[in-house]
């Protein structure tokens, strides 16, 4: 079974490294080798000064400067002569966060979990995946603080333009998911336009941020996951070549 999850590590070698290792693979939680934004969370040696969600492993609790930790989406820490149950704990405690916050791997198990339903009753549902266009061009222009702010800002304009039953979760740095229940491809494609438009009508306020939008639907549940993300994917690949017209695939 591939890993729903992964975490992004960057931590001495040592006994809690091989826990903590251990611990991961117990879950079935892959580590993330290359770059911390494609995780879920990161497991680092000092709190992150962006918002990401993480948790911090220090010798001592006198070198964790706790507002800092949890202003930056902190999650927790591990201290190095914590046992195994304990940070048992501290990492299941991280999916939970995740999941309610929303994360790659809360994307694909929230996907799951609606491939199970339509095995069940049937039906189809729809998927959107929503980028920030040029984001890293917008990135040399803010600081992590106000690209953070603004990152938000926009999590909550497009979930205030979706319905209440539809889910919507911040999955990366730049990028959104939405999962809309018993939604044709039609009736997702007019979500996505209207979230647009909102966004053109504020985009003063955004220093000049346009999305980008990809869409699919699902009808077979017994679809491969990797392959509805990989079709997802590509869709919003052609949305940001034609500079964020809604795509399909």
């Amino acid at each position: 079974m591939n890993s729903l999850y992964s975490t992004y590590m960057d931590i001495d070698e040592g006994e809690t490294k091989e826990k903590i290792l251990e611990i991961l693979d117990e879950n079935n939680i892959e580590v993330e080798k290359e770059d911390v934004f494609n995780s879920d969370f990161a497991i680092v040696k000092e709190t992150l000064n962006y918002s990401f969600p993480h948790i911090v492993v220090s010798n001592t609790i006198e070198n964790i400067n706790s507002n800092q930790l949890f202003k930056y989406d902190g999650i927790d820490f591990i201290l190095k002569n914590f046992d195994e149950d304990l940070i048992r704990l501290k990492i299941q405690n991280a999916i939970y966060f995740v999941m309610a916050r929303g994360s790659r791997g809360a994307f694909k198990q929230r996907i799951k979990n609606e491939l199970e339903k339509l095995n069940r009753s049937g039906g189809s549902f729809s998927l959107a995946l929503v980028s920030v266009l040029d984001f890293y061009k917008h990135k040399n222009n803010l600081s992590s603080i106000e690209l953070d702010e603004t990152v938000k800002d926009i999590y909550k304009m497009i979930k205030i333009s979706t319905r209440k039953s539809d889910e919507v979760m911040k999955i990366s740095r730049k990028e959104f998911g939405i999962l809309l229940p018993f939604t044709e491809l039609r009736n997702a494609e007019i979500a996505c336009e209207r979230i647009k438009r909102r966004s053109n009508k504020i985009k003063s306020s955004y220093r000049n941020i346009s999305l980008a939008f990809g869409i699919t639907e699902v009808s077979n549940p017994n679809e491969d996951l990797n392959k509805i993300l990989e079709k997802l994917k590509k869709a919003l690949y052609i949305s940001e070549g034609n500079r964020g017209d809604v795509a399909f695939l």
